[in-house]
């Protein structure tokens, strides 16, 4: 059995490998964009009425946006070939299969928590909040690792042709 000081110098150097460091960093981020696309779904499902598909577009579209913006500067900082409209593009691309997801994802909790496969109206609170934390969990693997080998991808330096 581990000793509290093994456990906690594994811990240590887990936590100071730079792709953990980069997923906490990830994951800090992603919590600031998923609290944008809550907020603004919720808002615009039960203040305005919206439907539940077109307030999950508005908010990841928010979401998103703030995620490249925070990524790009603090989590894979100087990462990434190409001009910062091209990052852009790959993180919202990205991101694009992770709304897909996300919307297959809680499509398919909703079928599971009510039997329906139409809904004749928005899904309750309960459902809502179920549904978004089951996608939420699955798309930040997805994303994080998408964005780390694809968007921001180190690339490797051209070397200079040996004259030897």
């Amino acid at each position: 059995m581990f000793r509290r000081s093994e456990l906690l110098s594994a811990i240590a150097a887990l936590i100071y490998r730079p792709a953990m460091r980069q997923f906490i960093k990830f994951i800090i981020i992603g919590f600031t964009s998923a609290c944008i696309d809550v907020g603004v779904n919720k808002l615009l499902i039960h203040k305005f009425d919206t439907p539940w598909m077109l307030a999950a577009v508005i908010g990841f579209a928010l979401g998103v946006t703030n995620g490249f913006i925070w990524n790009s500067r603090w989590t894979f900082r100087g990462m990434g070939s190409g001009r910062q409209h091209e990052l852009y593009v790959k993180f919202v691309a990205v991101n694009i299969v992770g709304l897909l997801l996300n919307l297959c994802i809680m499509k398919l909790v909703f079928i599971g928590m009510t039997g329906q496969i139409l809904l004749s109206a928005n899904p309750t609170a309960f459902q809502w909040n179920v549904a978004k934390a089951i996608a939420i969990v699955i798309v930040a693997v997805w994303n994080f690792g998408a964005n780390k080998l694809w968007t921001f991808r180190h690339k490797p330096a051209l070397s200079a042709p040996n004259n030897a």
